[in-house]
């Protein structure tokens, strides 16, 4: 279940993304207004998605990596 909210949070972030993009290539006050609002979008939704992931990470919703838990270290 976390792993499908994760990757629709995500695909939010890349659509909110091309939206900005079409922000751009309009340009003018409406292109900014719309970048603008984009952006606010994007950092939203990336503050919210990492947040999840350490608190789904901490709750032990989602584990880490067994493979790179056995990673030699450098001395």
């Amino acid at each position: 279940m976390t792993q499908i909210i994760i990757i629709t949070i995500i695909i939010a972030i890349l659509i909110a993304l091309g939206s900005g993009l079409l922000g751009i290539l309009r340009g003018g006050s409406a292109g900014s207004d719309k970048m603008f609002k984009s952006l606010v979008i994007r950092v939203a939704l990336s503050l919210f998605l990492f947040i999840l992931v350490m608190f789904a990470a901490f709750i032990g919703w989602i584990e880490p990596n067994a493979v790179m838990m056995d990673a030699p270290t450098l001395k």
